[in-house]
């Protein structure tokens, strides 16, 4: 997926981060997006919430509404495992993500054009022509909409939330949106903008919910290979450490409240958490957690010709995507935090407020200024 801007704010993370709990592992199948275990797991695994490979899992003090969801659609292997570890720490989790692959999508709201789906999802597990909005049949808290990353964000807040959570407030009675893990990281502010995982965060953001993105260094899975029996399982690994980070982090801001008593950041705000690649001398359990910026070795795209005539992109690092305009300029870049042959995770706080800062405008406002006076006494 690919990033885009924002403006960090600043967060004192350190110590939460520091206590940022290790990781597990999950597996699921089923010919209608139901639930059961893979032919990988032994027929007396638990499947699900409580499994085994969720043992690493912490409990919540503070329990939470949670919404869920990502990019990659419903059927992807690290949401169906963060869906689980989630509950297994204790939260009430709802999730509503895609029905297709929906990665690149940004914050664009993309609805139905139809009252049915008009292709399979994309592991085959489900047929076209169900409703654009279904459900998991032997699990109503797994659902899916037929729309964007946004689309689906705003669809579980308004149409979904309110009767699961049996809340009638703005947003349903969501205390926390978890987006995510992607299937591939999402890192500086250029892929920022790109990001349907980010793009369904920053639009919870302006909806005035807190949330968390959360990417990872993984290729396309299906959650039908998960197994709940291997707590090395790369899927598990992600869902636990993610689960433990949204634990700790509710459970530390607690202590910290930001205006309303049960806020878990501060209005506008976000999260952006991304995970170095897993191997055998990298676990989640050994991720070094840091507090990082969107900015510092961040890429944006240069196009060139390929081989075959057609056009391509490659990166590129410029002065302008890595320009600190705000927030903490000494924090590291998040891009060289989960660089290839680290073992980290990275958690930069971005806000929606895009205004430049006020000394990034000064230069630009006389010139601004008289533009406009002529403009409007022409």
């Amino acid at each position: 997926m690919r990033f885009g801007t924002a403006f960090a704010a600043t967060l004192s993370l350190n110590a939460l981060l520091a206590a940022a709990a290790p990781a597990a592992t999950v597996t699921s199948s089923s010919a209608t997006g139901a639930s059961t275990p893979s032919a990988t797991a032994t027929s007396t695994a638990t499947y699900g919430a409580g499994a085994p490979a969720f043992a690493k899992v912490v409990k919540a003090k503070n329990p939470l509404n949670i919404l869920l969801t990502n990019d990659d659609s419903a059927f992807s292997a690290n949401i169906r495992a963060t869906f689980y570890a989630l509950q297994t720490a204790g939260h009430r989790v709802l999730m509503v993500a895609p029905f297709q692959n929906q990665s690149g999508k940004g914050g664009t709201v993309v609805l139905p054009q139809n009252l049915t789906t008009t292709a399979p999802n994309r592991d085959g597990t489900v047929a076209a022509g169900g409703p654009y909005a279904d459900r998991n049949q032997t699990d109503s808290s797994i659902r899916w909409f037929d729309g964007s990353p946004a689309a689906a964000l705003l669809w579980g807040l308004d149409q979904e939330a309110p009767g699961f959570f049996n809340a009638n407030d703005t947003n349903g009675g969501v205390n926390l949106v978890v987006s995510g893990p992607n299937e591939g990281n999402n890192l500086g502010p250029f892929i920022f903008t790109l990001s349907g995982t980010v793009g369904a965060t920053y639009t919870a953001v302006e909806r005035g919910v807190p949330a968390i993105a959360f990417s990872a260094s993984t290729r396309p899975r299906s959650y039908t290979t998960l197994d709940f029996n291997n707590t090395l399982d790369e899927s598990i690994q992600l869902g636990t450490a993610t689960a433990n980070f949204v634990t700790r982090f509710v459970d530390a801001a607690s202590n910290f409240p930001y205006g309303k008593s049960s806020a878990k950041l501060p209005e506008a705000v976000g999260l952006n958490v991304n995970y170095s690649p897993l191997n055998t001398n990298c676990t989640a359990a050994d991720f070094k957690w840091k507090q990082t910026r969107l900015t510092g070795g961040a890429i944006v795209d240069k196009l060139v010709v390929g081989s075959n005539g057609l056009p391509t992109y490659q990166d590129l690092v410029t002065s302008a995507v890595n320009k600190c305009n705000s927030g903490d300029c000494f924090l590291p870049g998040e891009t060289n935090v989960v660089a290839v042959g680290t073992c980290a995770a990275s958690v930069s706080v971005y806000s929606t407020d895009y205004d430049a800062p006020l000394l990034t405008t000064a230069p630009v406002t006389p010139a601004l200024g008289k533009a406009l006076f002529q403009l409007n006494n022409a």
